[in-house]
């Protein structure tokens, strides 16, 4: 499973007693599963890509499957498959050429009527 790191390794730091810092969120985990080119993902191969271990990985993927964001299924004596079921939210720049987006493909609502009522006549 290739997927390409969110986080750098040599980014990451440590607290006094050596342990990494970073927290990951689940908009970070749903963004993961957004860019993987498989369906369904292990908590190893977020962890991959994430700056936190394979145990934190799986205690947030616990939290967000009671939350409803992601589904999970056995798949072996051990291994254990997730899939998101929410898409992650958009960043402000990714809404505006949305926005963008939907006003370019707009039509008049006069124009539109006009067409609906063509169609009535034939």
């Amino acid at each position: 499973m290739k997927i390409q790191p969110s986080y750098m390794s040599s980014k990451r730091t440590r607290d006094e007693g050596g342990k990494f810092e970073e927290k990951v969120t689940e908009q970070d985990i749903l963004k993961i599963f957004d860019r993987a080119d498989t369906p369904v993902l292990t908590a190893s191969d977020l962890a991959d890509a994430l700056p936190v271990g394979r145990d934190a990985v799986y205690r947030r993927l616990s939290d967000m499957h009671d939350g409803g964001l992601v589904g999970k299924k056995d798949a072996g004596a051990r291994a254990v498959v997730w899939w998101a079921k929410v898409a992650p939210e958009l960043s402000d720049e990714a809404k505006e050429r949305v926005e963008e987006a939907r006003r370019d493909d707009a039509v008049p609502l006069d124009e539109l009527d006009e067409e609906l009522d063509g169609e009535d006549e034939a």
